[in-house]
């Protein structure tokens, strides 16, 4: 009878070792398995590639960049109108005036020579008013014996025109700006200017210069005006 008891009471000890090591296995599988599941997850899971800032070939590029634009040319300056276009026009430098000896080779009864005319002569009673043919710089201002009063009006570019035998105008200094037009002086006295044209009478002698050289003043004037 004793053993039997001892027996019985030992019988629940069993019964919950037994239950314990049954947990132990099953939290052991447990743990296991979830172990065994999140490394196929980590394994298993694909790369992730982070792009550089501003690399642009590995996603096949920007299609939305534009490109700068190329800069752009600067334009050439525009070049003056050289002398002898047809941009340059002068009026005539006296009104209602006569036209005498021309740009050519002539005989000058006053020198008693042959020599070239290097103007044309404007023939007009003296006090008749002399104006600029085209705006320029007053260059300068003489008084010889043999031009009398001359003005020298510089147009740029090489190009001058020459206003002699005349009165300048008290006003008029080098260095003034003139306006096609403007009035230079007077036709002057035959007595008292042009001496080497004297026996030609009371005249403006208008000649023309480029790059310093004597031109016919027709290259730019035009005579069939007056």
């Amino acid at each position: 009878m004793k053993e039997k008891r001892e027996s019985a009471s030992e019988s629940p000890v069993r019964v919950k070792r037994k239950t314990l090591y049954t947990v132990l296995i099953a939290s052991c599988a447990l743990v296991l398995a979830v172990a065994i599941a999140l490394t196929v997850y980590f394994v298993t899971k694909p790369a992730t590639t982070l792009d550089r800032p501003g690399d642009d070939t590995q996603q096949g590029g920007n299609e939305d960049t534009e490109e700068p634009d190329e800069p752009e040319e600067p334009d050439e300056p525009e070049e003056p109108d050289e002398p002898g276009s047809t941009e340059v026009v002068f009026a005539l430098p006296v009104q209602s005036a006569t036209v005498g000896t021309t740009y050519t080779f002539w005989y000058n009864s006053t020198l008693n020579r042959y020599n070239l005319h290097t103007g044309v002569d404007f023939k007009a009673p003296a006090g008749t008013q002399v104006t600029a043919a085209y705006a320029g710089t007053v260059a300068s201002i003489t008084d010889t014996l043999l031009e009398g009063g001359k003005v020298v009006i510089d147009h740029g570019n090489g190009l001058m025109s020459e206003y002699a035998s005349i009165d300048v105008s008290a006003d008029l200094r080098v260095g003034d700006a003139v306006r096609q037009g403007d009035v230079l002086g007077e036709v002057s006295a035959a007595t008292d200017a042009m001496g080497n044209e004297y026996n030609e009478g009371e005249h403006l002698h208008f000649s023309v210069t480029q790059n310093g050289e004597s031109i016919d003043p027709v290259t730019y004037l035009d005579l069939d005006e007056k």
